[in-house]
């Protein structure tokens, strides 16, 4: 419930694009994505790693928790400070207010997100849930209201920063009253130490946040806010994507990550098939981008956006590459390769600021658009290729000529189909899938069976499938 709820989220952007408009929307998202680049600071991956130590050792809740908080307080004042510093000498007007007040929110949402790790640590998985639910609900229905009355992209950030008051201080007061004291600690001793131990996710979690930023930030100094404005919307698209492969992650997680040291060969075995999975997902979706781009963007975003068809048309097949390389990181993390995560999303990194610095002078947000699909395939390549050298090998060609031809048939559909309207059309390409899937076989005998036993109501898990 807790992940299913960035449904709303995305769906916000969706609408906050539209009613904005390129322009509007493009200061928004600058500002967004400028923030962004500071958001590991007031956190620096410790909270994930005082959330293993306190899944092994629930008696050293209260400490790590009280320190975590004393710590990230220092912490966030240094990455406000950081960011209107920095932001001051570029910005004026509306993307200026949006940034000043979205790096408040960032501090907000980094000690809303310390509290969620302590729940996830002491498996109140419910109330984490339910918080999630509460806030985004509250924001979507709250933005939606602002953007309808006109209020434009400062009406839209304060929501933001409002909703967030609320929510942190509501759910400060449950953990305080329900859970255990916060008493924000000052302990030098215990700061070096969570931050000895959060650097490695710090960096990996940098590195990827980078990547996702950067164009944004790099595209407004060069192009202006209004192909930034073009240049997000399909991208809003790609990041609601990510849900796919990160439900994949977590149903596969736990197995993987208690095979790794005893049955390496069923790591192996989820990794080939969950790629499988993710390739059927991914084929489609981005034939449909290079096919239906057109008619796709105007039905989300309305006229005003059709130069974003443009990008969208290289970014929606780059979803295919993000799916595969979501989950060879995954993978990756579960085998504790994370000197591999490292030097993978650094040079994933190096690659996506070097292209977009070459073609977002000469080609503008589309540029961009394929500085993002580049670093996507540099990223799969990598994951898999570190994946291979410890034996977890997928064996590509065997596993993607299935669903590459099955491809073939929902694309010659929706081809010959192109006049029809785009649901009819796309509707009548995923039947066509469908049948090539199944007569290609694509689900092998086992997964036959377990669907089988889904059907008939016996329960299943991941080991089924790597047994």
């Amino acid at each position: 419930m807790g992940e299913g709820s960035n449904v709303l989220l995305f769906l916000l952007g969706f609408l906050a694009a539209r009613a904005l408009g390129p322009a509007p929307f493009g200061e928004y998202s600058t500002a967004f994505a400028f923030v962004g680049l500071f958001r590991i600071l007031p956190d620096f991956g410790m909270s994930y790693a005082s959330t293993l130590a306190i899944s092994r050792d629930r008696s050293l809740a209260e400490r790590l928790l009280g320190g975590l908080l004393g710590f990230q307080a220092v912490l966030s004042v240094i990455t406000v400070a950081l960011c209107l510093g920095i932001g001051a000498t570029r910005y004026r007007g509306v993307t200026w207010f949006a940034l000043v007040i979205l790096s408040v929110d960032l501090v907000l949402k980094s000690f809303k997100s310390t509290l969620r790790w302590a729940l996830k640590a002491l498996e109140r998985f419910g109330t984490e849930a339910v918080s999630l639910l509460a806030e985004r609900t509250l924001l979507l229905v709250l933005g939606v209201s602002v953007l309808a009355a006109g209020q434009g992209v400062r009406g839209f950030v304060l929501v933001f920063l409002g909703v967030r008051l609320l929510d942190t201080s509501a759910l400060s007061a449950y953990v305080q009253r329900k859970v255990l004291p916060l008493r924000p600690r000052y302990d030098p001793a215990l700061w070096w130490e969570l931050l000895r131990k959060g650097l490695p996710f710090a960096y990996a979690g940098a590195m990827i946040t980078l990547v996702f930023q950067v164009d944004t930030v790099l595209l407004e100094a060069m192009r202006g806010p209004t192909e930034v404005g073009w240049y997000r919307s399909p991208v809003l698209v790609l990041e609601g994507l990510t849900l796919v492969p990160r439900i994949l992650g977590y149903a596969l997680i736990p197995t993987m990550a208690a095979w790794a040291a005893t049955r390496p060969e069923g790591v192996t075995e989820l990794y080939r098939r969950g790629s499988k999975y993710l390739l059927l997902v991914g084929l489609p979706i981005a034939a449909f981008g290079v096919l239906e781009s057109d008619r796709f963007i105007r039905f989300l975003f309305q006229d005003a956006y059709a130069p974003s068809a443009a990008a969208s048309r290289i970014l929606l097949p780059a979803a295919a590459f993000m799916f595969l390389s979501n989950f060879g990181e995954t993978t990756l993390a579960c085998v504790n390769r994370w000197g591999n995560i490292v030097v993978v999303s650094t040079l994933a990194l190096v690659v996506n600021v070097a292209l977009n610095l070459a073609l977002i002078p000469r080609l503008g947000f589309v540029g961009a658009a394929w500085a993002t699909l580049a670093t996507e395939g540099v990223y799969f390549a990598a994951t898999a290729i570190a994946l291979a050298r410890y034996g977890h090998r997928a064996g590509w060609p065997s596993l993607s000529w299935r669903p590459a031809l099955s491809t073939l048939a929902f694309a010659a559909v929706l081809r010959l189909a192109h006049g029809w309207p785009l649901l009819v059309a796309s509707l009548a390409a995923c039947a066509a899938y469908a049948v090539a899937v199944v007569v290609l076989r694509a689900a092998d005998a086992r997964e036959r069976a377990l669907v089988a036993d889904l059907l008939r109501g016996r329960p299943a898990g991941a080991g089924r499938l790597a047994s």
